[in-house]
């Protein structure tokens, strides 16, 4: 007996892409019933929500009625995509360069609106499942996810995919787009050797011994035919070269890959091969539907615990369950736990840690998970949400030193690499470094605050807000003297005179003993005296629950945990690469893992 389920409709799965407004992209006539429609999309802060007034079949106003956006940031699509989409009668307008993710979230709410004014539905209430029972449930179709689910149906599993959201994608809607591998096809093409025995090395030169060895083995040994995959099934690698990671250390060899379109394109390949999956009835999607629990029998996982958008229950079962859940980014209970007192997150608002959750559950143990990529900047403004909303300028500031709670430099504030200078972040007590210059530095009216990457405040805006939050007195600190810029921020007052003048010692003299500073080796003047408040601010997460070669979660007791496996971001880069960051790690790990899950679910659900 079959059971019953919420079921995608295939067709509509096609149709959501573009919308039920599709007929206006077209130049045909769209029979929207009058009203006022609430639409939902998903931004990187969160859900982005919408009202669409339609009068006389028309679409007359759009209304955004509540969005977790950065602010300033996302201002421009928030103020420009509604007045496209009204003015040309369709979603198929142009998103709004440096705020893509958001112009994107706002066409997608407006579309689902539109949806409803034409009478369509995304879910069909107690559809039949396609299958009579479920060999493999993946949780999460993010891009490791898609992997999974993909390469389990084609291994002739029946497999019911899920996803939180009202789209597949996850974080990869917003990674890059890079890979990387030894013996792959692009590597061939340009002339460069390549091995794994090279790529391992790489590994254990830049990951400081912390990375797992069987599991780095395995990564680099089938790293070429998981990227290889990807071009084959026409994922375009753009013009084909390779390059050294552009922000992290570099590899002895050229390596890298520079995906086309970035991981979104990554995204939208796999959707597209997924669907066909879909319409042959081997792969159920539900959308909209979030993995709450799992169910475990003997020890052993044997299903999961779903609810749907209107809040229903329902347990689904199946011999294998994938997890591919991401990471804990934005779970600051998680972050706590494990790596921070004090932080923000750049992290998708879906990246809660649930398959960790359900990994501890069921008796995993957790390898690596002090590490983490701690980026420095973040300004812990007081507006109630753990995103980060703004960060400071910790690049180059002109004569500013950092010192922490206790009043200390720990850095060549100037001329730093990446790696040491988030470790300042992470290192410092309860996370926190100060920003601290005077009011001449001031005066040279250099970039101070802004909302992300690009100092994407205008600089005059940027000062407008700093003098605000000195009034406030949260984050921004202002003193007269030293003396009382310490009070004022909580920094130790002796500490700080001392690390001033001593600091100032270096300028005068032209020689910082302590950092080896001589870029802006500049004294400090005459106050009044600032200081900003920062702590660290992070994506990825990268550790994750210990599993084998074979992507089975294990237990305490160094078993594998029956029944249950994980891919993608929830493996723990730091498992496989180290501690150090390594250009392309991350992506490959979604496809390659992705792949290593399903076929040995596979192997396990069908012999059951």
């Amino acid at each position: 007996m079959k059971k019953k389920t919420k079921l995608v409709l295939t067709v509509l799965l096609l149709v959501l892409a573009l919308g039920a407004h599709q007929a206006f992209a077209m130049g045909k006539s769209a029979n929207y019933k009058d009203g006022i429609y609430q639409g939902k999309g998903n931004g990187i802060g969160g859900e982005v929500v919408v009202s669409v007034s339609i009068v006389n079949g028309k679409i007359n106003s759009i209304e955004i009625e509540s969005h977790s956006e950065t602010p300033g940031l996302s201002d421009p699509a928030i103020n420009n995509i509604p007045r496209q989409i009204l003015k040309k009668q369709s979603v198929d307008v142009d998103s709004v360069a440096g705020a893509t993710i958001t112009s994107d979230a706002i066409k997608e709410a407006v579309a689902n609106a539109l949806n409803t004014a034409l009478g369509l539905k995304s879910e069909e209430d107690n559809a039949m499942l396609p299958f009579e029972k479920a060999d493999v449930l993946v949780v999460g179709a993010g891009m490791a996810g898609l992997n999974a689910a993909y390469e389990a149906a084609s291994l002739g599993a029946n497999v019911i995919l899920f996803e939180q959201n009202s789209r597949v994608g996850g974080s990869g809607l917003y990674a890059g787009g890079t890979l990387s591998g030894a013996g792959t096809k692009v590597q061939l093409e340009n002339n460069v050797e390549d091995s794994p025995a090279k790529f391992y090395a790489d590994i254990e030169r830049l990951g400081k011994g912390i990375f797992i060895p069987e599991l780095a083995r395995y990564h680099v040994e089938y790293s070429a035919q998981a990227i290889d995959w990807y071009d084959s099934i026409g994922i375009s690698f753009g013009d084909r070269k390779l390059y050294q990671p552009a922000v992290y250390e570099a590899f002895d060899t050229l390596r890298e890959i520079h995906i086309q379109g970035g991981a979104k394109a990554v995204v939208d390949k796999l959707e597209e091969l997924l669907n066909e999956q879909i319409r042959e009835g081997k792969v159920v999607l539900l959308l909209n539907t979030k993995v709450v629990d799992i169910v475990l029998e003997d020890e052993a996982v044997v299903g999961v615990v779903a609810k749907d958008k209107e809040g229903n229950l329902t347990t689904y079962k199946a011999n294998a369950t994938i997890l591919a859940t991401g990471g804990y980014g934005h779970n600051e209970e998680w972050v706590k736990r494990y790596n921070f007192e004090n932080s923000r997150t750049d992290a998708p608002a879906f990246a809660t840690g649930d398959g960790y959750d359900f990994a501890e559950k069921a008796g995993a143990q957790f390898s690596n998970m002090e590490y983490l990529p701690a980026y420095p900047g973040a300004v812990p403004v007081n507006d109630g949400v753990y995103a980060k909303t703004m960060v400071a300028n910790t690049s180059k500031y002109p004569g500013a030193i950092w010192v922490n709670l206790e009043g200390k430099r720990m850095i060549d504030e100037i001329d730093c690499n990446p790696a040491p200078k988030q470790a300042v972040w992470a290192s410092a007590p309860e996370n926190i470094v100060y920003i601290v210059f005077d009011e001449a530095m001031k005066q040279a009216n250099k970039p101070i605050l802004s909302y992300g990457a690009g100092f994407a405040m205008t600089n005059d805006a940027g000062w407008v807000r700093f003098e605000e939050e000195i009034s406030k007195g949260d984050v921004v600190f202002k003193g007269d003297t030293i003396e009382e810029l310490a009070i004022n921020a909580g920094i130790n007052k002796d500490a700080l005179v001392e690390t001033i003048k001593r600091y100032n010692t270096f300028a005068q003299n032209g020689k910082d003993t302590d950092f080896g500073r001589t870029n802006e080796l500049t004294a400090f003047g005459s106050g009044p005296y600032y200081a900003v408040k920062t702590v660290p601010y992070l994506m990825l997460t990268k550790g994750g629950p210990l599993m084998n070669t074979k992507a089975q979660i294990i237990n305490k007791e160094g078993q594998p945990i029956v029944g249950l496996y994980q891919c993608g971001e929830l493996v723990g880069g730091a498992n496989i690469g180290g501690a150090a960051s390594i250009g392309g790690l991350a992506n490959t790990i979604c496809v390659l893992w992705g792949k290593v899950a399903a076929r040995s679910a596979v192997e396990f659900a069908l012999s059951k």
